[in-house]
């Protein structure tokens, strides 16, 4: 995409001989004859008699009256062969407006002729001319044209010949003038459109965002081709002043463009075409009416020639990246930096010529960013047909990565259960059958000669049936047998040692007959209680204590007291109800202790499950 402001096609299309009716011989085409003269004011309706200078065609009246704005009257006369009834007139382009006649009789005019001026210079006109309108001799074109100086106002070619040689020549004139141009335009709006719809798609994809932005920004200056009105300005100043800043603005977005589709970021370059683009665009409409033709031309230099360094950075950048999505994208970006090489050239009229190519070859731009997209479409494409594949590798991966980690966290949970299974044991063990041991060895320490044969096997025999306690609970897990009579065997064991070393148990047992716990349940709680009896029997120096179980509703209430000595709560209570209060955590229950001397009392309150 380049940098030109307009294109002037400026073709002249000789004229084929004419063949006479009923004859073989050709007739050449009649010689126009121009002149020019320069009219004296805008509103002037009828030439000057004098000062006419002859000029040739195309022709641009700045070279011959530097700064000149207004009228500038064309005259051109042939002479018509008299055999020849009709005759087809082109005028391929005149700049900006004007009013045409021939012999006397106005065939054309525009519809402002002063500012603001039509914008006409780029429709080509045919007319068919024909007796009255066309006399056989003599004939006079006279051609006004209100123009600008600093846009290259004058009269572009005209063409005499035949009807069908002049309409042929008409349509290829119309479709590379205003066709083409409008073609051009509607595939931008499209494309713009697309790539905006794939930015809001991806938002990551901030090249194609910019693509888009870039687009309008060359639609909204590529509409300058056929706009006839500089509406809504009341001049082609303020007109030219909008296209030249739409270059600008849309120069600094390629630069950002070419950026972002490289993957890379450079704030300090993209700052400076920021301020360099809003520098341009203040001096632009600053700058009053009659200097701002010097300030368009530069700017319009620094926007084109930002643009040819935005296309040869890229191409090197091409060059030096084979994997970027550049490399795609250059040889159009090539195409493009030499287009607007070439018009720069045309532009400063270093190249004599009035052909610019810019506007054509952004459309190949255009067509390069399709291309890649489709390249990426293809590619994507083909990871989809491979997407069951790719999907059945990646679930066979997972599954054994999978298999894997449960295999480890399989075996993580037994050694677990090992170490858990042999805390409880050990727990068990200390709490049930230690504290019978511990029961045994005071009711031997303390009356060692009184104890028979038969009591010492009935002490050896509660310790049995206290270690075949903990292997039924820890063994079996059905569910068969209530809490009720796992209670009646720990209630005759522990009452009776608590007889033999003098202390008196009473028990009140209510409401269990028919509850059932979890084996876990029911072996934590009567560990629970053989601990706490234990702790009496040790500790207390009581001579009575009492036991109370008792189902309340959805709740089981445990209590023992006794009539010992007491302890401080606040600092014996930690060593004295450590593993009463691990087990009254583990069965999720409220665990209460008061003590003073004369009175201890333990209370346990177990929340039951519906199914209990």
């Amino acid at each position: 995409m380049g940098t030109a402001c307009r294109v002037d096609w400026r073709l002249s299309f000789p004229s084929p001989p004419r063949r006479q009716p009923g004859a073989g011989a050709t007739t050449p085409t009649p010689e126009l004859r121009v002149e020019a003269v320069r009219g004296t004011g805008w509103d002037e309706t009828v030439p000057p008699a004098d000062g006419w200078t002859p000029v040739a065609l195309p022709d641009s009246w700045a070279g011959r009256w530097p700064g000149f704005d207004g009228v500038v009257w064309y005259r051109l006369t042939w002479e018509q062969p008299e055999q020849v009834r009709e005759a087809g007139l082109l005028l391929h382009y005149l700049n900006m407006a004007g009013e045409v006649s021939l012999n006397g009789a106005t065939i054309s005019r525009d519809q402002s002729l002063v500012e603001p001026l039509t914008r006409a210079w780029n429709t080509p006109r045919y007319w068919l001319l024909a007796p009255p309108l066309l006399k056989p001799g003599a004939n006079t074109l006279l051609v006004r044209v209100s123009g600008l100086s600093a846009y290259q106002a004058g009269l572009g070619p005209v063409s005499l010949g035949t009807p069908a040689a002049m309409q042929a020549a008409f349509t290829y004139e119309h479709i590379v003038r205003r066709d083409l141009q409008v073609l051009g335009l509607a595939v931008s709006a499209a494309v713009s459109a697309l790539f905006a719809a794939l930015w809001l798609m991806r938002r990551r994809e901030a090249a194609y965002g910019w693509f888009a932005v870039m687009d309008v920004l060359w639609l909204l200056f590529g509409y300058n081709q056929i706009a006839t009105s500089p509406w809504p300005f009341a001049s082609n100043h303020s007109w030219q002043a909008l296209n030249t800043s739409l270059l600008l603005v849309f120069s600094a977005s390629y630069v950002v463009f070419a950026l972002r589709f490289c993957e890379r970021r450079m704030p300090r370059l993209e700052l400076a075409a920021l301020l360099l683009t809003l520098a341009g665009v203040l001096d632009l409409w600053l700058a009053n009416g009659q200097g701002l033709p010097m300030h368009r031309a530069f700017w319009t230099l620094v926007g084109g020639l930002m643009t040819i360094a935005v296309n040869s950075a890229s191409i090197v950048h091409a060059w030096r990246h084979p994997g970027s999505p550049m490399r795609l994208l250059a040889p159009f970006m090539a195409v493009s930096a030499v287009a607007g090489a070439h018009d720069l050239l045309v532009f400063t009229q270093v190249i004599d010529s009035n052909v610019y190519y810019t506007t054509i070859s952004s459309y190949l731009l255009l067509l390069g960013m399709a291309l890649t997209q489709a390249g990426r479409f293809v590619r994507n494409l083909k990871r989809i047909e491979n997407f069951n594949t790719e999907l059945i590798e990646e679930m066979n991966a997972a599954k054994a990565e999978l298999a894997a980690t449960l295999a480890q966290r399989h075996a993580l949970e037994l050694a677990h259960a090992r170490i858990g299974e042999r805390v409880n044991l050990a727990s068990d063990l200390h709490d049930g059958l230690g504290g019978m041991l511990v029961g045994s060895i005071a009711t031997l320490e303390r009356t060692p000669e009184n104890l028979s044969a038969p009591e010492l096997l009935a002490m050896l025999k509660s310790l049995r049936d206290d270690l075949r306690l903990i292997i039924d609970a820890s063994g079996r897990d059905d569910g068969t047998r209530t809490f009720g009579e796992l209670l009646a065997p720990l209630r005759h064991r522990t009452s009776q040692l608590l007889d033999a070393n003098g202390i008196d148990c009473r028990w009140q047992v209510s409401n269990i007959e028919t509850l059932e716990l979890p084996p876990s349940q029911s072996l934590d709680l009567l560990r629970f209680l053989q601990e706490a009896l234990t702790n009496v029997l040790k500790h207390s120096a009581s001579r009575r204590v009492d036991v109370a179980v008792t189902r309340a509703g959805a709740e089981l209430q445990l209590s023992v007291r006794d009539e010992g000595r007491g302890f401080k709560v606040d600092g014996s209570e930690q060593a004295a109800g450590a593993g009463l209060r691990a087990r009254a955590h583990r069965l999720g229950a409220d665990l209460q202790l008061r003590s003073r001397p004369g009175e201890t009392q333990l209370a346990l309150r177990m929340p039951l499950a519906p199914s209990a």
